[in-house]
């Protein structure tokens, strides 16, 4: 089946765009990327708008009324579809269980309004930004709930990812994990911008969002990852009067993944800091 793709063609005047990947329900996380990208005019979401958090109509509530583009991850498809779970490709029994709950939870508090705007979303997005092609994804190109690691994904498997889609860079944000890598391929990137939903796996209870930067002076966009501090108390109070997992109170709070987690590979179980500065 062919994917559905968006085309967004840029102003040659725009310099600046900030993407993010996984809100998760996450109210205060989105507030709070809300305000730090006040001022730019172009906002893209990667997916996965439910899950995890509580109140999904909120979250769904504020990044459309903010004109946020947004593509399909597998959540809001499954969402928007009925279907029985999150199709978030998780083995592990424990994993599934966890991600079960997540899903009962959005689904059930998803309104049917909503149900069907998350049905429409495109799963690809193309931006069309001066001479280059950037494609925005949720897992990967090719499969929206793909796990494309860090330190299990080789160079020349990103290179085909850009050859085969004829772009200059890819942004996606399915593992939740964000990392940055440029490729042979001249000026060509992958950009996994994390997430807004939950940390970072680091220890600490901040979460990321992604901006490309791209000025009148620079050969091609430049992908930047931008570390955001949010109001974590108020989502999870808001958890515990929903009757959440502790599970997921305790990753937000601590900053550290407490569940879905045996996913990773054995480098990225590590808890350390995902950004150099």
């Amino acid at each position: 089946m062919v994917a559905s793709i968006q085309r967004v063609q840029l102003p040659d005047d725009c310099e600046h765009i900030a993407i993010c990947g996984g809100p998760y329900s996450n109210f205060a996380a989105v507030d709070a990327f809300l305000a730090a990208t006040a001022d730019m005019s172009y906002r893209f979401c990667l997916g996965d708008l439910g899950g995890f958090g509580p109140y999904p109509n909120r979250t769904l509530e504020q990044l459309r009324a903010a004109e946020v583009i947004c593509l399909q991850g597998n959540y809001d498809h499954a969402v928007g579809h009925g279907l029985r779970d999150c199709g978030c490709g998780y083995s592990d029994p424990r994993d599934r269980k966890f991600a079960q709950i997540s899903y009962d939870y959005t689904f059930a508090h998803t309104s049917e309004p909503h149900r069907h705007w998350l049905q429409q979303l495109p799963e690809l997005i193309v931006l069309e930004w001066r001479s280059r092609r950037i494609l925005l994804c949720h897992g990967s190109p090719d499969i929206v709930n793909e796990f494309v690691w860090e330190t299990e994904t080789k160079n020349a498997q990103i290179q085909n990812f850009l050859t085969r889609y004829q772009v200059d860079g890819i942004c996606a944000t399915h593992t939740g994990l964000p990392w940055t890598r440029t490729v042979n391929q001249p000026d060509g990137f992958w950009f996994n911008v994390g997430v807004l939903g939950r940390p970072a796996h680091e220890g600490q209870p901040h979460v990321y969002y992604g901006c490309l930067h791209f000025s009148k002076t620079d050969a091609a966009p430049i992908p930047q990852l931008v570390p955001l501090t949010y109001d974590v108390a108020a989502v999870t109070a808001a958890m515990r009067s929903e009757g959440l997992p502790q599970e997921f109170i305790d990753s937000l709070e601590q900053g550290i993944w407490t569940t879905c987690a045996e996913i990773l590979p054995m480098a990225e179980k590590s808890i350390k800091h995902r950004v150099v500065a």
